[in-house]
């Protein structure tokens, strides 16, 4: 990468730090850094799902989770007990839709890249449901923690040491910070790989089901709550 594009790259990721850091709601701002550090790692998880049949076919259908293509009515007639049902009933129960987080990339140029990386962010809020967790600032922490377990992406570290700081350290959240995170991590670490899911085909599946077919473990609310 020539001089000008990296230090292009470093300012644009201190300025977006210092945004989330004053308001951790700025999405935008985390998907800045989550791109243009992201893409040496990317790259890495592009080819191990290439190497895999059920990679191999996310990458050649490309299933995107957005209103347009998501029957959400549907999702919303299963029962809460099914991954579809938990899922649809995270977004409506905390007023967010799935459009929320298929926002395209704008610091990445290969098509495959861009495509995981919206996939990340799409399925941000299945895991999410697969944990049992809301979208308060101390849960969004958590779920990088998680996230950090899965696919060591540099900006799960950066919520982990700030957002740990912030929303975890200074609302003095010490069950969370003893337990949680670790709790978190941990169940990251011990699941399947969860990128390559094709979660559209399991909306049906009881959520119990889902998560003992890829070793999940939801988290134990009362130490955060």
């Amino acid at each position: 990468m020539a001089v000008g594009a990296l230090l292009k790259d470093s300012y644009r990721i201190a300025q977006a730090v210092v945004r989330v850091l004053g308001d951790s709601t700025k999405t935008h701002e985390i998907h800045r850094v989550e791109e243009i550090t992201g893409r040496p790692r990317f790259r890495r998880i592009q080819a191990e799902l290439e190497s895999t049949p059920e990679g191999r076919r996310l990458l050649a259908e490309r299933p995107e989770l957005s209103t347009e293509l998501v029957d959400f009515d549907h999702l919303r007639e299963l029962p809460e007990t099914t991954l579809g049902g938990a899922y649809v009933r995270h977004l409506d129960g905390n007023g967010i839709t799935a459009d929320y987080q298929a926002a395209a990339t704008r610091h990445v140029d290969d098509p495959d890249m861009a495509y995981l990386m919206r996939r990340f962010r799409q399925t941000h809020d299945v895991w999410h449901a697969l944990l049992g967790i809301g979208i308060t600032g101390h849960e969004e922490v958590l779920i990088h923690w998680f996230s950090w377990g899965q696919l060591r992406l540099p900006v799960s570290a950066m919520i982990m040491m700030l957002g740990s700081m912030k929303h975890l350290v200074l609302e003095r959240r010490w069950q969370a910070v003893r337990h949680s995170t670790l709790e978190a991590y941990r169940a990251g670490r011990d699941a399947a790989p969860l990128l390559g899911v094709f979660w559209e085909d399991l909306w049906e599946k009881p959520l119990d089901h889902v998560r003992a077919a890829y070793g999940i473990e939801p988290l134990d609310r009362s130490r955060f709550d």
